[in-house]
């Protein structure tokens, strides 16, 4: 594998020569406008995000992943890994892009990219993303209570049910709501903690072989987990809205199978599916 990093991304893209005066602004010596897209404009990031999904188009999905100016290359030998990076960069040569050599890494076995670590077993959290998160210290109002959540939140993937756990802590950020820390808010938090610290490596997806979901559904929340040769593929749940907890234990178990299937669709794609919940009815 490799990743690629974009030199100064952003001021790499040329701003149309009718919007360049839209980007005018006011100093003490003058007026200046930009002639390259710079971080921070409202356009910038979608406008950034969906250039460099043109330009890399004929390759994404088949041996490269793009967020932002970060590129990952990934290929099943060394020779098709030497061939796929001629060809990813023909394809930024061509639109004129250059990248920066000190960031980018060649040739790994294991990446670490946004938060996750990579490599050939799979997916796995990063020791020292979670590390950061099993140091928070309790929260002492809502907003630091927003901040756990936000840095535990891109690893629920990795974590059964993490929605229910979470219960006391949304609870804690709700409108007109007074902010008290409580038993059953502190069990939440250490749980979370644990369940990020012994999170297990996600297995990369084989679409040759069959999937089986196995969703569950609350009083709370609907949870699911989508396997293969019983072994978790990714984890995902979601809290009931207030409607939601007030359907019959039938119709919520119903509810947990459709949410699963809308949110793994990118996995199963018209793919054949054994379908598991516990619901008898």
């Amino acid at each position: 594998m490799s990743t690629l990093d974009l030199r100064s991304g952003y001021f790499q893209m040329a701003v149309n020569l009718s919007d360049i005066v839209k980007t005018a602004f006011v100093t003490k010596n003058g007026t200046y406008a930009f002639r390259r897209m710079p971080f921070g404009l409202s356009g910038a990031v979608p406008n950034f995000q969906k250039a460099i999904d043109i330009i890399l188009k004929p390759v994404i999905g088949k041996f490269v992943s793009v967020y932002m100016d970060d590129v990952i290359v990934s290929s099943p030998s060394f020779t098709q890994h030497v061939k796929h990076l001629k060809e990813v960069f023909r394809l930024l040569h061509e639109a004129g892009l250059t990248l920066n050599k000190d960031k980018c890494k060649f040739g790994c076995e294991e990446l670490k990219y946004l938060g996750l670590i990579i490599n050939k077993e799979g997916i796995k959290t990063d020791d020292t993303k979670v590390q950061a998160i099993v140091e928070m210290k309790p929260p002492h109002n809502s907003k630091e209570v927003s901040k756990f959540l936000g840095m535990s939140q891109w690893y629920t993937k990795f974590i059964k049910n993490y929605a229910d756990i979470c219960e006391p802590l949304y609870n804690l950020k709700r409108k007109l709501k007074r902010f008290d820390w409580s038993i059953e808010a502190q069990k939440a938090f250490d749980a979370v903690k644990a369940a990020i610290t012994k999170a297990s490596v996600l297995k990369f997806p084989d679409f040759k072989k069959p999937f089986e979901l196995f969703t569950d559904a609350s009083s709370i929340g609907v949870g699911a987990v989508l396997n293969q040769e019983q072994i978790p593929e990714v984890f995902a749940s979601r809290t009931l809205s207030a409607a939601e907890r007030n359907y019959t234990v039938t119709e919520r178990e119903c509810l947990a199978v459709v949410w699963a299937l809308n949110k793994f669709r990118t996995y199963l794609g018209s793919l054949p599916i054994k379908v598991n919940t516990d619901h008898a009815a």
